[in-house]
């Protein structure tokens, strides 16, 4: 009788079960962990472009020497800069992020020579807390906290 060599290369139907569970738990891992920084990076991300976008308007209001108004729209996830009635830009907030109810500014209007009308504090809500852009009186001056 001629004798049959099993072929003892592959792995088994568990060990390869075992190496895709491996494989899922440490991919699951990075993806959770990568989630929070993206997070964190779309709210930099927001808070810059806000800066940006409020010089923008400072800007267009010395430029045209018109009033340009910021406001935010009723549920406070997201905003529009605005002349004469007409909409210049608008821009929304990330997903996880929200003006809060509390916050001292809920918008802005440049007058002609580049000034705001008023000066206090945007809050934002985002999950780890509160980030705050502080608008100072007179030349509009924008600061944020990160």
């Amino acid at each position: 009788m001629v004798a049959v060599k099993l072929n003892q290369d592959g792995y088994t139907l568990i060990e390869a079960i075992l190496m895709l569970l491996i494989v899922m738990v440490i991919t699951s891992a990075v993806i959770y962990g990568a989630n929070d920084k993206i997070e964190e990076l779309e709210e930099k991300r927001f808070l810059h472009q806000f800066h940006l976008d409020l010089q923008q308007a400072q800007s267009i209001a010395i430029g045209n020497q018109q009033l340009i108004t910021l406001a935010f729209d009723e549920n406070r996830t997201s905003y529009s800069v605005k002349q004469s009635g007409t909409i210049l830009l608008e821009c929304s907030l990330p997903s996880h992020m929200s003006l809060s109810i509390d916050s001292y500014l809920k918008g802005l209007r440049f007058q002609t020579n580049g000034a705001v009308n008023q000066f206090g504090k945007f809050s934002f809500l985002t999950k780890k807390g509160t980030k705050i852009v502080t608008v100072h009186i007179g030349s509009g001056r924008v600061s944020y906290e990160l």
